[in-house]
């Protein structure tokens, strides 16, 4: 999971991009997808750095953390690198998506970690 965690926050910040995307009827390929996605890829390599994500990948805070690092960053960079727009919604929007969605996978690979280091069989309670 030490190797991965980074893929699946980044995958979570191309999805929030391509689902707005596509939410506002806009036909972006990759391309302008990852142009809107880019600075908040940027936000959360810097977050990635910045909290050093990777010794405890699965942490909670470390998953509060990089959502909020990447919204207010990416945010920032998007108005003023990008000159494009942030309204009061979208920031709503997308932090809920990126806090939550960052929170939760963490939340679900910690429940997985929990039933395989359980000792009874799952084949015998059933």
């Amino acid at each position: 999971m030490k190797r991965w965690f980074w893929m699946i926050d980044t995958i979570v910040v191309i999805s929030f991009a391509a689902i707005g995307a596509d939410f506002h009827g806009f036909t972006y390929q990759l391309a302008g997808i990852l142009r809107v996605a880019a600075p908040f890829l940027i936000a959360l390599a810097g977050g990635v750095f910045a909290i050093r994500a990777w010794i405890k990948p699965l942490s909670i805070v470390n998953g509060v953390l990089l959502g909020v690092i990447t919204l207010t960053a990416g945010m920032l960079m998007r108005s003023y690198l990008w000159h494009e727009g942030t309204a009061r919604m979208f920031i709503i929007v997308s932090g809920a998506w990126l806090v939550g969605i960052m929170v939760g996978w963490r939340l679900i690979a910690l429940g997985v970690v929990w039933l395989r280091s359980r000792s009874w069989n799952a084949d015998a309670a059933i």
